[in-house]
């Protein structure tokens, strides 16, 4: 696909049908295979069109979960190293200890130290906020 033509008409609002979600596919795709012969102009659009088409596909596909929305566990944020990594339960054992520990932690009945979390973070490169438990607010109530 040229870019010239569409890309002097470009996006300017949100997109509202499917017949514009494929016309920008398109173009998103010719983008991305310009690579690095990008101008800074088409970088930017590239950009903007990746917005657009994403704000789209949550307008029209609201049971797809986002990862702005998902709560994530320490233990999924582990489970999901160990999946990027090939990992077994007991190849943990070098980030949380024995493999009766790594076996509490991973089915909850055990918290990670900040020693583990920061193992965890080093040698797996989960984010310290994943391996962090969740703080619980609470907020003053006026009494009447």
């Amino acid at each position: 696909m040229k870019l010239g033509k569409k890309l002097l008409m470009p996006f300017r609002r949100k997109i509202k049908t499917e017949a514009e979600y494929n016309d920008g596919l398109k173009i998103l795709e010719a983008l991305m295979e310009k690579g690095d012969s990008l101008t800074e102009d088409e970088a930017d659009y590239m950009e903007l069109l990746g917005v657009l088409l994403e704000d789209y596909e949550r307008a029209a596909n609201p049971s797809i979960a986002t990862f702005d929305k998902v709560e994530v566990t320490p233990v999924d944020a582990i489970r999901w190293a160990m999946d990027r990594h090939g990992l077994k339960q007991k190849e943990l054992c070098p980030y949380i200890g024995s493999e009766q520990l790594v076996s509490a932690v991973m089915n909850g009945a055990r918290s990670l130290s900040k020693a583990m979390i920061v193992r965890l973070h080093e040698g797996l490169g989960i984010p310290y906020e994943d391996l962090m438990p969740k703080a619980v607010t609470y907020r003053k109530v006026a009494m009447f």
